[in-house]
């Protein structure tokens, strides 16, 4: 199991996944006064967060990282391993849209009742942690498709 390298693609999937959901996702500063962070578990803030209700979208990593470790219980069972991967791949991707329509959901909220205000949006680490994310476990089911095709090929021999 810890000779292939789908394995440390996959624990380094799970590793980033859980480091992303502890720091914020985006930081937002409107006017030079207020600052506003997202986080995995909703906005907060400095000042008051009049209107802003966010749901956690906690769920999704932890989705993900619950298929990434189904992906190495299941080390013997390939094809189990290469949907487990898919559907990782698919929340990940899920987490990052969301994250990304709560934000600009925000914005459009704050800016309903003032369209003069200055605001600046900043992509913190998170973001770039989720984004590098899915090039790893890309490589953990394409290492998984190898290991399938050599299998297969070893089994026409016989």
């Amino acid at each position: 199991m810890i000779q292939r390298i789908q394995t440390l693609y996959i624990l380094l999937f799970c590793t980033i996944l859980f480091i992303a959901s502890s720091l914020p996702f985006a930081s937002l500063n409107i006017n030079n006064e207020s600052l506003y962070f997202l986080y995995p578990t909703g906005w907060e803030s400095t000042s008051s967060l009049d209107g802003l209700k966010v749901y956690p979208f906690y769920s999704g990593y932890l989705v993900a990282v619950s298929f990434g470790i189904l992906m190495l219980v299941n080390y013997k069972k390939r094809p189990k391993q290469l949907r487990y991967g898919m559907f990782s791949y698919f929340f990940v991707l899920l987490t990052i849209v969301y994250m990304l329509f709560e934000v600009s959901n925000t914005l459009e909220i704050l800016l309903k009742n003032n369209s003069n205000l200055k605001y600046n949006i900043k992509y913190l680490y998170s973001t770039y942690l989720l984004i590098s994310s899915l090039p790893v476990i890309f490589l953990a089911n394409r290492a998984i498709k190898k290991d399938q095709k050599l299998v297969s090929s070893l089994d026409r021999l016989r």
